[in-house]
């Protein structure tokens, strides 16, 4: 029995987000496969969240998965966002390592086998873009920015440039199924976790066909979540001005009134200054409540505690089974 358990191949899941991928969905089954078929020692799953596509994504994947068992499909009953579908994914996927990749092939599957060996020594593995050319120079600035304010104020964890490409093991699949927030960073998750942690550089490469599913409104709203749901950075500035701006207040009102008592008359530019700093001082105000808005906004979901997401379908995934078999934390933990 111990040699059988040793000479026992071991599962590589592959987690799959996808939102409207029909264009490159063939090519990237094509690729996948045939990093597959060079693995040795390692059972394949691709499994493939379908998050509201409104293409012909769905009946690709059917049909794929109706050819082939390992390709196994969640299809989600509208789209809850390329976080939540990532979540998704890891809550139905089987394997002893784990890797997630968009569908659009900006990722290079051929990867996969580097990651698998980084992942011999360590727990997870975050693939970081070392070139960033093709995403334009509005999207590199942003970044750059985000990672800037990210690390040195929020998770200063978090490594830089790396996004939701990342490969992890067992182990850590059971800590971030524990991760039940309803607004969500993944890559935040991981950073936070632990464990032994590692960095592979590559090149990100172009899309291969069709459009980004990620615009600018969607990056401005993941580094909107990533922050709010991290740390208290947006009320910091706002308390800062706004004590800043009462006590700048409060020297003028001073300034006024002593420069009446010893008879002089007050000028029309010192009554212009209180003004503007009263003005200055509303404006922290409602700022500082809209920042509050957020928090709250926040709290409000995590208190109803809805679903992450919704399954309208499966393909190949036994979701009855998966959850009969998982282990408990504490008992993986001791593996």
């Amino acid at each position: 029995m111990q040699s059988m358990a040793r000479t026992k191949s071991k599962t590589l899941s592959l987690v799959v987000p996808c939102f409207n991928e029909a264009d490159v969905l063939p090519e990237f089954l094509a690729r996948v496969r045939n990093v597959a078929q060079g693995l040795r020692g390692w059972q394949c799953e691709f499994l493939f969240v379908d998050d509201g596509s409104q293409d012909a994504t769905p009946d690709l994947l059917t049909q794929e998965a109706a050819k082939d068992p390992r390709v196994r499909v969640i299809r989600l009953s509208r789209n809850f966002g390329h976080q939540r579908a990532i979540s998704a994914g890891t809550d139905f996927c089987t394997g002893d390592a784990i890797i997630i990749t968009d569908a659009d092939l900006q990722d290079p599957p051929e990867l996969i086998p580097d990651i698998l060996r980084k992942l011999e020594g360590h727990d997870i593995v975050h693939m970081v873009r070392s070139d960033r050319r093709v995403d334009g120079l509005l999207k590199r600035t942003m970044a750059h920015v985000f990672y800037r304010v990210m690390r040195r104020w929020v998770l200063p964890e978090l490594p830089e440039n790396a996004g939701d490409f990342k490969g992890f093991n067992r182990r850590v699949l059971v800590v971030l199924r524990a991760h039940r927030e309803r607004v969500r960073f993944m890559r935040g998750a991981f950073a936070t976790m632990g464990f032994r942690q590692t960095e592979l550089r590559y090149v990100r490469a172009a899309r291969h066909a069709g459009r980004s599913k990620y615009p600018l409104r969607s990056t401005l709203r993941l580094a909107r979540d990533a922050v709010f749901s991290n740390s208290a950075l947006p009320m910091r500035p706002g308390i800062y001005a706004g004590a800043f701006t009462l006590a700048a207040s409060c020297l003028t009102a001073a300034g006024v009134s002593l420069y009446a008592a010893t008879g002089g008359a007050v000028a029309s530019p010192l009554l212009i200054a209180l003004l503007l700093a009263l003005l200055g001082a509303c404006g922290m105000i409602l700022m500082l409540l809209g920042f509050a808005g957020e928090y709250l906004k926040i709290l409000l979901l995590e208190v109803k505690q809805r679903p992450l997401y919704i399954i309208r379908e499966t393909c190949n995934v036994d979701v009855a089974a998966r959850a009969a078999s998982e282990s408990s934390p504490e008992e993986l933990l001791r593996t």
